[in-house]
């Protein structure tokens, strides 16, 4: 097959950019495969067709590239033409990463509980000034438009969901009938995350975080805000297993993180270390995953703790939850913002290592039933459904 792979950045770093990368990866030895992007991390056997967008704003870069990419692709008789969302106006192949207007409601929620934080003297939710939220929510209404008749239900096109939660919002926001999405979780390479790869790495990176022997070690990686770290850090106060730390990796105004942890009376055992290009030493210091956030279409990371072998923490509102078997490769908490839920479900992960141990076995298990040679032998079976379709229609 001839196949257009279309997405802005398709590249380690970034989230929908690394499920392209890796089908490009494993799609190249068996098919013509064509990569529209801006940002490419080159595939060897593949074909780079740059599609320019300008850096910085965001909305600005979303209708550039669109522009851009859909005259690129023109005509060109490509079999298959596999999209992130609305990132062009050709489509053959759609995956939802996102749901926009999900994402709208749900920041609208957030809101309201920011200032609610905020008046509390805990840390934002939110950041940024006022501005800033009006951008955020013009950006959301700007892309929906793009987004809407990419899902829109049409003979000849298929719709790929990173989890079932995003299936059910299709259905509830764009009106796609939940039996016409295939539900395809994205991806992890359990290599990469292999004892024999982590378990040199625990020492070193526990001596460098300064971890006392025998402490209990959290990790939460991701964004501050949404991912929930003021959650972590409330839980981390309320836990009764003694001398538990919280390793934090990712952005955000950590100095307001700072103050929260020493209100909760945690300051000296949370490590914040910055964003991280290569997170697995943090894995292997780390004894389970906390992740508190409320809107996760998916969330690779979680994949990725649990193919480190950490039992996983997490909420019902994070697509993930759903490789999670709840109990046994980690625990799923229903409100993201119970802080009280999550220091028990992390006191009941850490409180006996020996159950620990096994669930950490289970996760690696569970996450290596999601590896990227999985999804890109479900994604091509979608692509042969549609072809056989085609033909049959011919």
């Amino acid at each position: 097959m001839k196949i257009a792979l279309v997405c802005s950045e398709v590249i380690r770093e970034s989230g929908h950019g690394r499920y392209m990368l890796e089908l490009a990866r494993r799609l190249a030895p068996r098919h013509d495969v064509h990569v529209f992007a801006d940002l490419y991390q080159a595939v060897p056997g593949t074909t780079f067709r740059r599609v320019p967008a300008p850096e910085g704003v965001n909305l600005i870069r979303l209708v550039v590239f669109w522009l851009r990419a859909t005259r690129a692709i023109g005509r060109e008789p490509f079999d298959v033409v596999h999209t992130i969302g609305g990132c062009c106006a050709r489509r053959d192949v759609v995956t939802a990463q996102f749901v926009q207007r999900a994402w709208g409601a749900e920041l609208a929620a957030l809101e309201a509980a920011d200032r609610r934080a905020r008046a509390e003297g805990a840390p934002p939710l939110l950041v940024g000034s006022p501005l800033r939220r009006l951008y955020h929510r013009l950006y959301w209404r700007i892309a929906d438009l793009f987004e809407a008749p990419a899902f829109a239900p049409r003979p000849g096109k298929r719709v790929i969901a990173v989890s079932a939660r995003v299936r059910d919002e299709l259905a509830r926001w764009y009106g796609v009938p939940a039996a016409e999405v295939a539900v395809v979780h994205n991806g992890v390479e359990p290599a990469e995350f292999a004892a024999g790869v982590l378990d040199p790495l625990r020492a070193p990176a526990r001596a460098e975080l300064g971890l006392p022997e025998g402490a209990p070690a959290l990790l939460f990686i991701g964004d501050f805000y949404r991912k929930g770290l003021g959650v972590a850090i409330h839980a981390l106060g309320l836990m009764k297993t003694p001398g538990a730390r919280l390793v934090v990796v990712g952005r955000g105004e950590i100095e307001a993180f700072r103050a929260h942890a020493a209100r909760a009376g945690v300051a000296d055992r949370v490590v914040f270390v910055g964003f991280q290009k290569d997170v697995r030493p943090y894995f292997a210091a780390a004894d389970a995953f906390v992740f508190p956030t409320r809107y996760e279409p998916f969330g690779m990371v979680v994949t990725e703790a649990m193919a480190a072998g950490l039992p996983v923490v997490t909420t019902r509102a994070a697509g993930a939850s759903e490789v999670i078997v709840a109990g046994d490769s980690g625990m799923v908490v229903e409100d993201p913002d119970d802080a009280t839920a999550f220091a028990a479900a992390l006191d009941e992960v850490l409180g006996d290592p020996a159950r620990r141990t096994a669930m950490g076995a289970a996760a690696r298990r569970a996450a290596a039933a999601v590896s990227w040679d999985w999804v890109a032998r479900e994604t091509e079976r979608i692509y042969e459904g549609l072809m056989a379709e085609r033909h049959g229609h011919e």
